[in-house]
């Protein structure tokens, strides 16, 4: 196989990619993927049809869980499923627009501890909700702070 034949593997023979019309009927203009499960080529960015933005959430909640998969240092099978990591604890990644209420919380409730934070106070800071008609509470943690808040609770019940 010559080097130009590796280059131009167009059906047109060109060195570009191809252009053209999205296929779903959005309207968009650009270079076309490859065409899905349907036969339908779309144009690479902004394409607003199910099948582009299904993807798009997919990769995105794949590329967070396997940032907070690095973070936590779980082990396991390279997988999209949780379930199937190993490691010290059970672990459940959710990202997108689902997390956006826990998320305003949270900011909510940092803000009100950093106005009343004393100087000099560098504790980590963790979120803690105690939903209704639960007997236990959910704590919430930044991930840039983990070791930090983990290394803080060791100390603390190391002392009790």
């Amino acid at each position: 196989m010559s080097a130009e034949a590796e280059v131009t593997d167009y059906a047109d023979g060109s060195l570009l990619k191809p252009k053209g019309e999205c296929g779903c009927g959005c309207g968009l203009y650009g270079t076309l993927k490859k065409p899905n499960r349907a036969g339908i080529r779309c144009v690479k960015r902004d394409c607003t049809c199910a099948s582009c933005r299904n993807k798009r959430n997919r990769t995105k909640g794949d590329r967070r869980a396997a940032k907070a998969r690095k973070t936590l240092g779980l082990i396991g099978a390279n997988s999209r499923h949780e379930e199937h990591y190993g490691g010290p604890v059970r672990y459940e990644n959710k990202a997108g627009a689902q997390v956006g209420p826990i998320l305003t919380r949270y900011l909510a409730a940092r803000a009100q501890s950093e106005a009343a934070r004393p100087i000099g106070d560098n504790r980590p800071f963790v979120f803690s909700a105690s939903p209704d008609g639960v007997s236990y509470d959910l704590f919430i943690v930044r991930s840039d702070e983990l070791e930090a808040v983990v290394f803080a609770m060791a100390e603390a019940w190391g002392a009790a």
